[in-house]
């Protein structure tokens, strides 16, 4: 239970920022019709978080090595310095966690275990080398998450989405290497990001990720609802819905109780 529950953990902690709520649908468009693909890859990243500090309160869905889970999540990001997570389960905290640019921090009650380290640890739960501060907070937000050179991309219009695909792909999947991903990337027609799916053909993982019901929330746009599969020996899956925000600062306390031992997760 101490690997399953810390999967959950981490997998629910790395999703936790896709903002919801009431607020009214945005319209579709065209224009992206007519775009290269430079100036669609210059688009889509020119879309920045506006918020100084977000504090949102979800709901987290998984299903980890067969082990189901339903928790509550309380969740603060300040822009572009910390992410601070509390997971609950019947209004105790079971979890919590500190990420910032530094590095990632954790503790969970139920084993008393704790993690302390970088970025490995998302990189090895999402089977991927390329996460770091910056592209974890926009994976949470439905932000673009890799480097796209758009020389290595092309792009095409495709049932009224726009569908980013990496220029080598066919040549990955023929010839894998490590540390090379297929890559396919699609969006509406408002720039926002619908899907991601990347696949490593030398081991046979595949990640995807789907977001849905694009809202708009003060003067940015967010997902309501995140799905993440990681295909790999199992499947792995958690579930987001987020019901309430605020773009206010929020209390962020955390300290590792003493007499909790280090999770081997990173090992």
């Amino acid at each position: 239970m101490k690997v399953s529950f810390s999967h959950f953990f981490g997998l629910s902690i790395l999703l936790a920022f896709i903002s919801c709520g009431t607020a009214k649908n945005i319209p579709g468009g065209n224009e992206a019709a007519g775009m290269n693909t430079s100036t669609f890859v210059k688009k889509i990243g020119s879309q920045k978080p506006v918020f100084k500090d977000l504090t949102i309160q979800s709901r987290i869905d998984a299903d980890i090595d067969n082990n189901r889970a339903s928790l509550s999540g309380k969740i603060y990001i300040r822009n572009k310095e910390k992410i601070w997570v509390n997971v609950s389960k019947f209004g105790l905290t079971a979890a919590r966690a500190l990420i910032t640019p530094d590095g990632f921090q954790a503790y969970e009650k139920l084993n008393k275990t704790y993690i302390d380290g970088g970025f490995q640890y998302f990189n090895n739960l999402l089977k991927v080398d390329f996460i770091d501060y910056e592209k974890l907070q926009n994976l949470m937000l439905g932000r673009i998450f890799v480097d796209l050179n758009p020389k290595d991309f092309e792009l095409e219009i495709e049932n009224n989405q726009y569908l980013l695909a990496f220029a080598d792909n066919q040549k990955i999947l023929k010839h894998p290497r490590e540390g090379k991903y297929f890559q396919i990337y699609r969006f509406d027609n408002n720039f926002r990001l619908v899907e991601a799916q990347l696949k490593d053909p030398a081991s046979g993982m595949e990640l995807e990720i789907s977001y849905s019901g694009w809202m708009s929330v003060g003067p940015q746009q967010f997902p309501k609802y995140v799905k993440v599969l990681v295909k790999d020996k199992k499947t792995q899956k958690v579930e987001l819905e987020y019901n309430n925000f605020t773009f206010v600062e929020s209390p962020t306390p955390f300290e590792i109780p003493s007499g909790y031992k280090p999770n081997g997760i990173l090992k």
